[in-house]
C-alpha cells in the first residue's frame, strides 16, 4: 500500500468556504452559491451621479517597469505628467501575459480560464450567456453612451457580435463621430510597442544568428506598426535583468523597446491634446494602461511581474473629480486585475448596475471594491501549451506549474523573431550561460514563491524555504479559492466537448475540485502518487483519466512497471486527448514504437486540428525519440500529409525535425 503524497491542489468545496467576491464582500450583501453569483441582471440602468466622458488608452505589450513612473528607464514625459495629475496604481496587473486572453477579458468582465477554449493564444471562445453575442459595452450604449474602438480587437471569441458592441470598431472611429450631446467611451490602441515590432528593428544579428526573413514576418499576425530609427535611449541606458544575458543584442533590443515606449508616449499625448482642444477634458476621465506585460525576453507570455505587472493611470477631469478615489498626483497600492476589472469599473463609474456575474470589481467609483489578490494565467501560446496559474498580493508572488517538465524556453516561433532571444537560446545550446541564465532552458518546480520587494527580477524561489511556508500556505489557499469560484477551464484538453462557460459547469462532466487535486498530485512527480495514477487510469471520467496519464508522463521512466496495463489502457481509450498522453508516455518509458506511430499518424490525419497541434507538441517534448517518425514530420511541416495541418502544427513539426537535424536553436 502506497502512501500518497499530496501537493499543492484545490479542495472540495465541503470543505472550504466558497469564496465570494471582493464586490459582495465590500457591499455587505454576502450571497450563497454560484447560482446568485450568476443570476441575471436586467436592462442597465444610469444613476444620477452624472455621465462622464470616458476615454481609454491602452499601449500594447507594455510593461510597467519600463515606465518612469514606474521607475522605468523609458522617457515618458506625457505618463508622466498624466500621472503627476492623476492617480497612479502600483499594482496593477493583466489576467494573461499575452493579448487576446487578456482582451477577452477587457470585452466581458470575466476571467479568460473560465470560458475556454479563451484561455489559449489564438483561439475562439463562447461569451458568457449573460452577453447574448456582444461585449459589456452595450449596457453602455443602451444607456446612451457613443461607444467607439479604435482598432485593435484580437477578443478570442467566437461570434462576438461587433456591431453591438461597438459603434465603430476602425482605424477611423472616434469619440468625435458622436451624435450631439451624447457621452463617450473611446478606446484608442496605439500599436508600435508591441512585439513584432522588434523583428524590424535588430540592425545585425550577431554571427551565428540568423533573422528572420520578411515574409515569415508578413503572415504570422495581422499587427504590423512602423518602426522609429533611433530615439532618446541608448544600449548603455538600459538595465538588463537578472534572469537573461547582458549583451550587446539584448541591450539593443532593450534600448530599441523603449524607444518604442517613447514613441507610444507621444501618441498619448496627440489624444490627450485632442480632448483639450475640444474642450472635454474636464468632463472626461482618461484611463491608461496596457494589454499585459512587456516583450523583453521572459516577459510577454509569462507569469511573472515583467508579463503580468502593467501601468495603470487616471486621471479625472474637473467635472467628474468627485468620482476620483484618490487626490491627483496621488499612488495607491491595491491589488487590480484590469483585464477583468476594467468592465465593472467603467460601469460603476458611468452610474450603470453592475453584472454579478462579471468576474472582476470597480478599482474607482461609488462601488470601488478593494483587493487583496490579482490572478493571472497561461496556457497554450500559439504552438506550444503550458499551464500556469499564479496569485499576486502586494508583496509576493506564487506561480502553480502544472506542466513543469516543460521549460519556460519552449521554442515559439513569434518569440524567435526577437534577437534576444536567438541568442539567448545559442548561448544555451553552446552551455556558455550561468546557472541562473539556463534555468530559462530546464524543467521547473512545481511551486515558485517571489518576494517582490526584495528580489524584483523574480530568480530566487522560496517556495521550500521554511521562513516562509505561511506566505505559501496563504497564497496556496487564495488560488485554489479562485479557481473553484471561477470554475477555471485549464485542465480541460483543448477541444474536449466539456470546453467552455456552460458546458464546463456539469459537475458530472467536470469534476473540478477532483481533477484538480488529481493534477496537484502529478505536479509532485512523487513516485509514491504511480498507484493512485494507475487506479484512475480506468476512471469513467477522460479528464480525470487525461491528468493520471499526465501523472505518468511527469513520472518518467517510473511507469515501466507497469507498462503492460499502460499497453492495456491505451488501447481500450476511447477518448483521443488521453490516447495521445498515454501514448507519450509509453514512448518515454517503453520506447514503445506503435505509440509513436500513433502520435505521428495523429499529428498528420486527425481531423481534429487541435489533436494534431497536441500530437506535434507531444513528439518535440520527446526528442530524439521521435526520430523514427522524421518522415511524417516533415512531410507535415511541408503540408504535403493527408488531413492539412492547421499552421501552428506545420511549425512546431518544422522546429522538431531542425532540432532532430541539429539545426542552431537560434533559427526562428
Amino acid at each position: 500500500m502506497h502512501r500518497q503524497t499530496h501537493g499543492p491542489s484545490l479542495a472540495t468545496e465541503s470543505a472550504r468556504t466558497r469564496p465570494f467576491s471582493r464586490r459582495q464582500v465590500v457591499a455587505g450583501g454576502l450571497t450563497a452559491g454560484v447560482a446568485a453569483a450568476m443570476a441575471p441582471v436586467g436592462p442597465a440602468q444610469a444613476s444620477p451621479i452624472g455621465r462622464p466622458n470616458i476615454l481609454v488608452l491602452v499601449s500594447e505589450d507594455c510593461g510597467a517597469q519600463h515606465l518612469a513612473v514606474y521607475g522605468g528607464r523609458a522617457h515618458t514625459p506625457t505618463i508622466d505628467a498624466l500621472a503627476a495629475s492623476g492617480i497612479r496604481w502600483a499594482n496593477a496587473f493583466s489576467a494573461a501575459p499575452v493579448c487576446a486572453p487578456s482582451r477577452f477579458a477587457m470585452i466581458t468582465g470575466v476571467a479568460p480560464e473560465r470560458c475556454a477554449p479563451t484561455n489559449h493564444m489564438r483561439a475562439d471562445g463562447d461569451l458568457p450567456t449573460e452577453l447574448h453575442g456582444a461585449g459589456w459595452t452595450q449596457y453602455l450604449r443602451d444607456a446612451g453612451y457613443y461607444c467607439t474602438n479604435n482598432a485593435k480587437e484580437d477578443y478570442n471569441a467566437a461570434g462576438l457580435d461587433l456591431d453591438r458592441t461597438w459603434d465603430e470598431s476602425s482605424p477611423q472611429a472616434h469619440w468625435r463621430n458622436r451624435p450631439a450631446g451624447a457621452p463617450f467611451y473611446a478606446v484608442f490602441n496605439p500599436t508600435m510597442t508591441h512585439e513584432l515590432s522588434m523583428a524590424f528593428l535588430t540592425p545585425s544579428p550577431p554571427p551565428g544568428i540568423s533573422a528572420p526573413y520578411l515574409h515569415e514576418l508578413a503572415g504570422i499576425h495581422a499587427v504590423a506598426p512602423t518602426p522609429i530609427v533611433g530615439g532618446p535611449t541608448r544600449p548603455d541606458d538600459v538595465r538588463i535583468p537578472d534572469y537573461y544575458p547582458d549583451t550587446p543584442t539584448t541591450r539593443n533590443d532593450a534600448a530599441t523597446y523603449l524607444n518604442q515606449i517613447t514613441q507610444m508616449d507621444s501618441e498619448l499625448a496627440f489624444r490627450l491634446r485632442e480632448l483639450e482642444e475640444a474642450g472635454l477634458a474636464d468632463d472626461t476621465i482618461v484611463l491608461y494602461f496596457s494589454d499585459h506585460g512587456g516583450v523583453l525576453p521572459r516577459s510577454k507570455r509569462f507569469c511573472y511581474d515583467s508579463g503580468l505587472k502593467i501601468p495603470l493611470i487616471a486621471r479625472f477631469g474637473r467635472n467628474v473629480a468627485h468620482l476620483a478615489p484618490g487626490n491627483p498626483g496621488s499612488t495607491i497600492d491595491d491589488t487590480v486585475c484590469v483585464s477583468t476589472d476594467l468592465a465593472p469599473t467603467v460601469l460603476s463609474l458611468t452610474g450603470i448596475a453592475l453584472p454579478e456575474w462579471m468576474d472582476g470589481d470597480p478599482f474607482c467609483g461609488p462601488e470601488l471594491a478593494v483587493s487583496q489578490y490579482a490572478f493571472g494565467m497561461r496556457n497554450r501560446m500559439d504552438e506550444r501549451y503550458d499551464f500556469v496559474r499564479t496569485v499576486r498580493d502586494k508583496r509576493f508572488r506564487y506561480i502553480r506549474n502544472y506542466m513543469p517538465d516543460v521549460p519556460n524556453g519552449q521554442h515559439v516561433q513569434f518569440m524567435w523573431l526577437q534577437a534576444g532571444y536567438r541568442e539567448w537560446a545559442s548561448l544555451n545550446q553552446h552551455g556558455t550561460l550561468p546557472e541562473r541564465h539556463a534555468r530559462f532552458w530546464t524543467s521547473r518546480p512545481a511551486e515558485e514563491l517571489y518576494d517582490i520587494r526584495d528580489d524584483p527580477d523574480e530568480v530566487t524561489n522560496l517556495a521550500a524555504r521554511p521562513a516562509h511556508a505561511e506566505v505559501l500556505a496563504r497564497l496556496r489557499d487564495a488560488l485554489d479559492a479562485h479557481m473553484l469560484e471561477i470554475n477555471d477551464n485549464g485542465f480541460i484538453p483543448e477541444s474536449a466537448s466539456i470546453e467552455g462557460y456552460v458546458n464546463s459547469r456539469s459537475t458530472q462532466a467536470y469534476p473540478l475540485a477532483e481533477i484538480a487535486h488529481l493534477a496537484g498530485l502529478a505536479i509532485t512527480r512523487n513516485p509514491m502518487n504511480l498507484t493512485v495514477f494507475h487506479q484512475i487510469l480506468r476512471h469513467p471520467n477522460a479528464v480525470m483519466r487525461y491528468w493520471a496519464a499526465s501523472g505518468f508522463r511527469l513520472l518518467g521512466t517510473h511507469g515501466a512497471r507497469v507498462a503492460g496495463d499502460l499497453r492495456d489502457a491505451f488501447a481500450a481509450e476511447t477518448s483521443a486527448h488521453v490516447s495521445l498522453m498515454l501514448a507519450e508516455v509509453l514512448v518515454m518509458v517503453v520506447n514503445d514504437r506503435r505509440a509513436l506511430q500513433h502520435l505521428a499518424d495523429a499529428m498528420a490525419r486527425h481531423p481534429d486540428g487541435w489533436i494534431r497541434l497536441q500530437a506535434a507538441n507531444a513528439l518535440d517534448r520527446l526528442g530524439d525519440r521521435a526520430r523514427p517518425v522524421s518522415d511524417t514530420l516533415r512531410r507535415v511541416s511541408l503540408g504535403v500529409v493527408g488531413a492539412e495541418p492547421i499552421s501552428l502544427t506545420r511549425t512546431a513539426a518544422t522546429h522538431t525535425l531542425h532540432a532532430l537535424e541539429g539545426w542552431s536553436a537560434a533559427i526562428p
